[in-house]
């Protein structure tokens, strides 16, 4: 049966599509984009120094979920920082210790370590032992995590992916340790104790602007471009509901039905 009252679901759908195409056909042409600012993300460059000033190195965790069923894009978000960590600090000539606790992520994570000190013209400082398997259960990995920060003194700890009870334990390990922290997760439940325990924290689907916010990808940069419309146009929807309902006008809300 035709609901004519849908229709408005619809339309949105179609303005927000046509600004996130419309931005990208800008960002392809050259025009600027601009994206919000990212703290955790912009704060990569700090980590890097911070431990290169230092001579320490810095770990490097996408947390406990795999490339197929457990936390998979997360996961795929967070080998995309990586990549970036890993070159930056190739660069810079600090040292990057990344723990994993599953067999595809460490294949994977090998190569992207191996691929970044290739791209930035240093393939004989890799080392090995940059990529390590600890375990699969969560609270073996996370106690060899902080076995590791505190062993090799890291200077700071970014934990950005799948994570679960086992968070707010590695993130307490590096406080405890004076690790510069950056944390994220989709794991809403997970967040509050990054908040609580790391200098910055990437909210839910904020690691997913990873990609984009560093390869500046014109694609890629006019998608999040598009996207960040998109939050601010359903703010204002919500904020318009929330007073016309407190007025006792539910016009907006019977409108959207």
């Amino acid at each position: 049966m035709f609901i004519a009252a849908r229709l408005v679901t619809l339309y949105i759908l179609l303005l927000l599509s046509g600004v996130i195409v419309l931005q990208i056909e800008r960002a392809k042409r050259g025009f600027k984009v601009e994206l919000r600012r990212i703290a955790g993300l912009e704060a990569m460059d700090e980590v890097v120094g911070r431990a290169t000033e230092m001579g320490r190195p810095i770990h490097f965790s996408a947390g406990v979920g795999n490339l197929t069923t457990r936390g998979a894009p997360a996961m795929m978000a967070s080998l995309e920082i990586l990549g970036h960590l890993a070159w930056m600090s190739a660069k810079y000539g600090s040292r990057v210790i990344t723990t994993v606790a599953q067999g595809d992520v460490f294949a994977v994570s090998e190569e992207i370590v191996k691929g970044a000190y290739l791209r930035a013209g240093r393939p004989d400082e890799y080392t090995p032992d940059m990529v390590r398997f600890l375990s699969p259960s969560q609270f073996a990995y996370a106690g060899g995590i902080a076995g590791i920060i505190n062993r090799e003194k890291c200077a700071a700890n970014v934990i950005i992916g799948h994570f679960a009870a086992e968070a707010i334990y590695i993130a307490e390990s590096a406080h405890l340790a004076g690790a510069i922290q950056i944390a994220g997760t989709t794991n809403m439940y997970q967040l509050p104790f990054f908040v609580a325990s790391c200098d910055y924290t990437l909210i839910g689907e904020e690691i997913f602007a990873a990609g984009a916010y560093y390869s500046k990808n014109p694609v890629d940069l006019g998608a999040l471009s598009g996207q960040d419309f998109a939050r601010a146009f359903a703010i204002v929807l919500m904020l318009l509901g929330v007073a016309l309902a407190t007025m006792g006008d539910k016009s907006l809300a019977d409108w959207l039905k």
